[in-house]
Protein backbone atom coordinates (compact mmCIF):
# COMPACT_ATOMS: atom_id res chain seq x y z
CA UNK A 1 0.00 0.00 0.00
CA UNK A 2 2.90 2.22 0.90
CA UNK A 3 4.84 1.38 -2.12
CA UNK A 4 1.80 2.19 -4.70
CA UNK A 5 1.03 5.44 -2.58
CA UNK A 6 4.81 6.25 -3.49
CA UNK A 7 4.63 5.15 -6.80
CA UNK A 8 1.04 7.47 -7.81
CA UNK A 9 2.91 10.63 -5.86
CA UNK A 10 6.23 10.28 -8.01
CA UNK A 11 3.81 9.82 -11.33
CA UNK A 12 1.74 13.07 -10.18
CA UNK A 13 5.15 15.06 -9.50
CA UNK A 14 6.75 14.15 -13.05
CA UNK A 15 3.36 14.77 -14.65
CA UNK A 16 3.06 17.94 -12.66
CA UNK A 17 7.02 19.02 -13.92
CA UNK A 18 6.17 18.16 -17.16
CA UNK A 19 3.25 20.31 -17.39
CA UNK A 20 5.46 23.36 -15.85
CA UNK A 21 8.32 22.91 -18.79
CA UNK A 22 5.63 22.68 -21.38
CA UNK A 23 3.99 26.04 -19.92
CA UNK A 24 7.59 27.85 -19.73
CA UNK A 25 8.22 26.67 -22.88
CA UNK A 26 4.97 27.68 -24.90
CA UNK A 27 5.71 30.77 -23.11
CA UNK A 28 8.72 31.39 -24.19
CA UNK A 29 8.25 30.19 -27.68
CA UNK A 30 5.54 32.58 -28.00
CA UNK A 31 7.51 35.87 -26.43
CA UNK A 32 10.69 34.67 -29.11
CA UNK A 33 12.23 37.77 -30.54
CA UNK A 34 11.87 37.29 -34.85
CA UNK A 35 14.48 39.88 -35.34
CA UNK A 36 11.62 42.26 -36.35
CA UNK A 37 11.05 43.90 -33.30
CA UNK A 38 8.11 44.75 -31.08
CA UNK A 39 4.68 43.52 -32.94
CA UNK A 40 2.75 46.52 -33.75
CA UNK A 41 -1.15 46.50 -33.29
CA UNK A 42 -2.82 46.60 -36.48
CA UNK A 43 -4.26 50.12 -36.00
CA UNK A 44 -0.62 51.43 -35.91
CA UNK A 45 0.32 49.54 -38.54
CA UNK A 46 1.60 51.96 -41.37
CA UNK A 47 -0.94 51.70 -44.85
CA UNK A 48 -0.55 51.34 -48.28
CA UNK A 49 0.92 53.79 -50.48
CA UNK A 50 -0.52 56.53 -52.26
CA UNK A 51 0.79 54.88 -55.46
CA UNK A 52 -1.26 51.68 -54.64
CA UNK A 53 -4.09 53.64 -53.35
CA UNK A 54 -4.75 55.68 -56.28
CA UNK A 55 -3.71 53.98 -58.93
CA UNK A 56 -6.92 51.61 -59.31
CA UNK A 57 -8.79 55.02 -58.25
CA UNK A 58 -7.13 56.83 -61.08
CA UNK A 59 -7.85 54.01 -63.58
CA UNK A 60 -11.48 53.83 -62.78
CA UNK A 61 -11.87 57.42 -63.68
CA UNK A 62 -10.48 57.01 -66.40
CA UNK A 63 -12.56 53.92 -67.82
CA UNK A 64 -15.47 56.30 -66.64
CA UNK A 65 -14.30 59.11 -68.74
CA UNK A 66 -13.63 56.57 -71.69
CA UNK A 67 -17.64 55.72 -70.72
CA UNK A 68 -18.95 59.56 -71.08
CA UNK A 69 -16.56 60.28 -74.33
CA UNK A 70 -18.28 57.54 -76.19
CA UNK A 71 -21.70 58.35 -75.02
CA UNK A 72 -21.05 62.04 -76.43
CA UNK A 73 -19.50 60.59 -79.26
CA UNK A 74 -23.25 59.26 -79.92
CA UNK A 75 -25.45 61.31 -78.49
CA UNK A 76 -24.39 64.43 -79.91
CA UNK A 77 -24.48 63.23 -83.19
CA UNK A 78 -27.98 61.63 -82.93
CA UNK A 79 -29.56 64.97 -81.40
CA UNK A 80 -28.30 66.94 -84.28
CA UNK A 81 -29.58 64.52 -86.51
CA UNK A 82 -33.77 64.40 -85.10
CA UNK A 83 -33.02 68.21 -83.78
CA UNK A 84 -34.86 69.23 -87.42
CA UNK A 85 -37.74 66.79 -87.04
CA UNK A 86 -38.10 67.84 -83.31
CA UNK A 87 -37.83 72.02 -84.39
CA UNK A 88 -40.72 71.00 -87.24
CA UNK A 89 -42.96 69.25 -85.05
CA UNK A 90 -43.06 71.31 -82.13
CA UNK A 91 -43.26 74.60 -84.81
CA UNK A 92 -46.46 72.56 -86.27
CA UNK A 93 -48.04 72.47 -82.77
CA UNK A 94 -47.39 75.90 -81.73
CA UNK A 95 -49.08 76.65 -85.17
CA UNK A 96 -52.17 74.53 -84.59
CA UNK A 97 -52.56 75.98 -81.62
CA UNK A 98 -52.74 79.94 -82.68
CA UNK A 99 -54.88 78.59 -85.47
CA UNK A 100 -57.37 77.43 -83.16
CA UNK A 101 -57.09 80.34 -81.13
CA UNK A 102 -57.38 82.88 -84.59
CA UNK A 103 -60.18 80.82 -84.77
CA UNK A 104 -62.18 81.47 -81.99
CA UNK A 105 -60.75 85.30 -81.90
CA UNK A 106 -63.11 86.03 -85.31
CA UNK A 107 -65.97 84.43 -83.97
CA UNK A 108 -68.32 86.47 -81.23
CA UNK A 109 -68.79 85.25 -77.74
CA UNK A 110 -65.98 82.43 -78.12
CA UNK A 111 -63.68 81.77 -75.38
CA UNK A 112 -61.10 84.54 -76.91
CA UNK A 113 -63.97 86.66 -77.95
CA UNK A 114 -66.43 86.70 -75.12
CA UNK A 115 -67.92 90.08 -75.59
CA UNK A 116 -68.65 89.54 -79.41
CA UNK A 117 -66.78 92.37 -80.86
CA UNK A 118 -64.54 90.96 -83.91
CA UNK A 119 -64.03 90.48 -87.39
CA UNK A 120 -67.80 88.52 -88.58
CA UNK A 121 -69.18 91.91 -87.13
CA UNK A 122 -68.28 93.55 -90.22
CA UNK A 123 -66.75 90.80 -92.86
CA UNK A 124 -70.16 88.67 -92.27
CA UNK A 125 -70.62 85.33 -90.29
CA UNK A 126 -68.38 83.71 -92.89
CA UNK A 127 -66.12 85.96 -93.02
CA UNK A 128 -66.70 86.77 -96.88
CA UNK A 129 -67.08 90.20 -97.03
CA UNK A 130 -70.79 92.54 -96.95
CA UNK A 131 -71.92 96.04 -97.08
CA UNK A 132 -71.67 98.15 -93.53
CA UNK A 133 -72.51 101.58 -93.06
CA UNK A 134 -69.91 103.54 -91.40
CA UNK A 135 -69.98 107.27 -90.93
CA UNK A 136 -73.37 107.28 -92.75
CA UNK A 137 -72.16 106.04 -96.38
CA UNK A 138 -71.73 102.21 -97.28
CA UNK A 139 -68.37 100.81 -96.96
CA UNK A 140 -67.12 97.27 -98.20
CA UNK A 141 -65.06 95.02 -95.92
CA UNK A 142 -63.15 92.54 -98.39
CA UNK A 143 -63.41 88.72 -98.58
CA UNK A 144 -61.09 87.82 -95.74
CA UNK A 145 -60.74 84.01 -96.79
CA UNK A 146 -59.07 85.06 -99.48
CA UNK A 147 -57.20 87.97 -97.83
CA UNK A 148 -53.85 87.16 -99.67
CA UNK A 149 -54.72 86.97 -103.29
CA UNK A 150 -53.97 90.59 -102.85
CA UNK A 151 -54.64 92.81 -106.37
CA UNK A 152 -55.00 89.33 -108.05
CA UNK A 153 -58.26 88.72 -106.74
CA UNK A 154 -61.09 91.16 -106.43
CA UNK A 155 -60.67 95.13 -105.88
CA UNK A 156 -61.12 94.83 -102.08
CA UNK A 157 -58.31 93.44 -101.89
CA UNK A 158 -55.99 96.20 -103.79
CA UNK A 159 -54.58 97.47 -100.97
CA UNK A 160 -53.02 94.45 -99.44
CA UNK A 161 -49.83 93.67 -101.08
CA UNK A 162 -47.64 91.20 -98.05
CA UNK A 163 -48.36 89.96 -94.87
CA UNK A 164 -46.90 92.70 -93.69
CA UNK A 165 -49.78 94.94 -94.83
CA UNK A 166 -52.77 92.83 -93.14
CA UNK A 167 -50.74 93.32 -89.77
CA UNK A 168 -50.87 97.09 -90.42
CA UNK A 169 -54.17 97.08 -91.46
CA UNK A 170 -55.35 95.13 -88.38
CA UNK A 171 -53.07 97.09 -85.85
CA UNK A 172 -53.64 100.40 -87.10
CA UNK A 173 -57.13 100.79 -88.84
CA UNK A 174 -57.47 101.73 -92.68
CA UNK A 175 -60.61 103.21 -93.93
CA UNK A 176 -63.97 101.97 -92.12
CA UNK A 177 -61.53 99.17 -90.49
CA UNK A 178 -60.59 100.83 -86.59
CA UNK A 179 -57.53 99.79 -85.00
CA UNK A 180 -57.49 96.56 -83.09
CA UNK A 181 -53.86 96.23 -81.53
CA UNK A 182 -53.08 98.03 -78.01
CA UNK A 183 -49.94 99.56 -79.67
CA UNK A 184 -52.88 102.37 -80.97
CA UNK A 185 -56.58 102.39 -79.75
CA UNK A 186 -57.47 98.71 -79.90
CA UNK A 187 -57.58 96.05 -77.69
CA UNK A 188 -55.90 93.31 -78.84
CA UNK A 189 -52.19 91.78 -78.07
CA UNK A 190 -49.89 91.18 -80.43
CA UNK A 191 -50.22 87.45 -79.81
CA UNK A 192 -54.01 87.81 -80.56
CA UNK A 193 -52.99 89.70 -83.43
CA UNK A 194 -50.34 87.18 -84.75
CA UNK A 195 -52.97 84.13 -84.05
CA UNK A 196 -55.89 85.76 -86.39
CA UNK A 197 -53.35 86.70 -88.97
CA UNK A 198 -52.22 83.27 -89.08
CA UNK A 199 -56.27 81.86 -89.17
CA UNK A 200 -56.76 84.32 -92.09
CA UNK A 201 -53.58 83.19 -94.08
CA UNK A 202 -54.60 79.43 -93.20
CA UNK A 203 -57.92 80.16 -95.13
CA UNK A 204 -56.26 82.04 -98.26
CA UNK A 205 -53.62 78.68 -98.72
CA UNK A 206 -57.00 76.85 -99.45
CA UNK A 207 -58.63 79.19 -101.41
CA UNK A 208 -55.70 81.12 -103.22
CA UNK A 209 -53.35 79.54 -105.32
CA UNK A 210 -50.00 79.58 -104.25
CA UNK A 211 -48.56 81.31 -107.36
CA UNK A 212 -50.87 84.18 -106.45
CA UNK A 213 -50.58 83.99 -102.80
CA UNK A 214 -49.23 87.08 -101.58
CA UNK A 215 -48.65 86.19 -98.09
CA UNK A 216 -47.17 82.66 -98.72
CA UNK A 217 -44.99 83.46 -102.19
CA UNK A 218 -42.53 85.94 -102.11
CA UNK A 219 -42.49 86.50 -105.37
CA UNK A 220 -46.02 86.65 -105.93
CA UNK A 221 -45.73 90.07 -103.15
CA UNK A 222 -43.27 91.01 -104.83
CA UNK A 223 -45.28 90.72 -108.05
CA UNK A 224 -47.84 92.81 -106.49
CA UNK A 225 -45.82 95.72 -105.05
CA UNK A 226 -44.42 95.74 -108.57
CA UNK A 227 -47.95 96.36 -110.01
CA UNK A 228 -48.72 99.16 -107.49
CA UNK A 229 -46.11 101.09 -108.00
CA UNK A 230 -45.82 100.96 -111.94
CA UNK A 231 -47.15 103.93 -114.15
CA UNK A 232 -50.74 104.71 -114.24
CA UNK A 233 -52.12 101.78 -111.69
CA UNK A 234 -55.11 101.72 -109.74
CA UNK A 235 -53.61 99.99 -107.03
CA UNK A 236 -53.01 101.53 -103.87
CA UNK A 237 -51.19 100.74 -100.88
CA UNK A 238 -51.09 102.34 -97.61
CA UNK A 239 -47.68 101.65 -95.97
CA UNK A 240 -46.97 103.00 -92.42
Amino acid sequence: MLAATNTIGVILLALGALLVVVSIGALVLRNRSTGKGPEVPHGMRPGPSDVALETPLLHRYQGWGVVLVAFFVVWFPVQWLAEPDRNLAQEEELRELALGRGERSVRPFSEENQLGVGCTNCHGPELRGGVIISGGSPAYPPNLTNICAGPFGTPAHSAIATIDDIYQVIREGRNAMPSWSIRYQGALTDQQINDIVTYLVDLSGESVPFEDNVCLNPEASARAVEAAEAPGSTIILERP
